[in-house]
């Protein structure tokens, strides 16, 4: 280096000085960035999760209350609750007995405490105020009765009758099925 002239000199130092900045940018800086940008992608994603699981369990919580409130409206209906009697009631209630086609009840089905049973039941030649009055005495949220499904024809042999075919559901407890 001894014999570069002093301008010479300089720009080799300023050359020496450049590598040794672009050395450290790209071998020391470049990497702490791009661990800096993954490292956000996954605190954005962490972050994500966590909400979709504070979401999750806002709908657990909402669902343990909904089942804990089946419960006990279950516990508060007589213990000797049947579907198949209840039904029964209503239509002597309602004077549609002579009405009764048919009346299966079915097996419970789901899992877990609770169960659902249900009544499959058709009705000939009922007058439309008396289906209305039975449908009303039927649907009991006291009770847990619903109207699962109705399907209404128009009876073709006595005249201003229909003819109904339903499916009326209970929830059980499942210990007391097997009573």
């Amino acid at each position: 280096m001894a014999r570069l002239r002093q301008k010479d000199k300089r720009a080799v130092l300023i050359l020496l000085i450049a590598l040794v900045l672009f050395a450290f940018v790209q071998f020391a800086v470049s990497p702490l960035l791009a661990e800096r940008k993954q490292l956000e992608r996954k605190i954005r994603s962490k972050e994500n999760g966590l909400t979709e699981m504070q979401t999750m369990q806002n709908e657990i919580k909402m669902l343990s209350r909904q089942n804990n409130s089946f419960e006990q409206l279950l516990a508060a209906r007589p213990a000797d609750f049947n579907l198949f009697a209840f039904l029964e009631e209503k239509c002597a209630e309602t004077q549609v007995k002579d009405n009764i086609s048919y009346m299966k009840p079915t097996n419970a089905t789901g899992d877990g405490a609770v169960q659902q049973l249900m009544v499959k039941m058709k009705l000939k030649a009922i007058r439309l105020n008396l289906l209305v009055a039975f449908l009303e005495r039927v649907e009991s949220a006291k009770n847990i009765v619903a109207l699962n499904y109705i399907k209404v024809d128009v009876n073709e042999k006595d005249h201003g009758t229909l003819d109904v075919t339903m499916h009326v559901i209970t929830l059980v407890q499942s210990e007391l099925i097997g009573d």
